[in-house]
């Protein structure tokens, strides 16, 4: 459940001078892996557009399934050495659509889009945002420590 964030400049500036240096490795690091990352998702929009076009969901579960289900096809076309280029309709420089293209229901406001999500969650009690951010701060240590002694 953690999303793993860089060092802040403050939060670097704040540490030991001993720790400044690794707090620095650490966010290059992250960073170049972000890069890849993003690079990876756009490689799966441009091989299949329609993840462009998803909008609002009403069961994240349902979502999390199609992703999962995107990303296996994904792996397999990579591994069968398939080329979207080779898809007649493929537009590498295809946009994401701008707002004016967006169905009508959907404004921009998460606030709206999430209210009418359901399904479960299976978010334990004991995750509440405060403990969150505590596990978060406390993992991003453990992996700093890890990968920079």
């Amino acid at each position: 459940p953690f999303v793993l964030r860089p060092f802040s400049e403050t939060e670097v500036r704040a540490a030991l001078e001993s720790d400044r240096p690794r707090m620095r490795a650490f966010n290059r690091l992250l960073s170049s892996v972000r890069i890849v990352s993003e690079h990876t998702f756009g490689r799966l929009k441009g091989r299949f557009p329609s993840l462009k076009d998803l909008g609002p969901h009403v069961d994240l579960e349902d979502l999390y399934d199609v992703l999962e289900a995107l990303i296996i096809l994904h792996n397999i076309c990579i591994d069968w050495d398939d080329r979207p280029e080779n898809i007649w309709s493929f537009d590498p420089d295809d946009p994401p659509r701008s707002n004016e293209e967006m169905p009508p229901d959907v404004d921009g406001d998460m606030y709206n889009i999430c209210a009418n999500i359901t399904g479960g969650s299976r978010v334990p009690l004991y995750e509440t945002d405060a403990w969150l951010k505590e596990e978060g701060y406390r993992k991003r240590w453990a992996i700093l420590n890890e990968l920079f002694p």
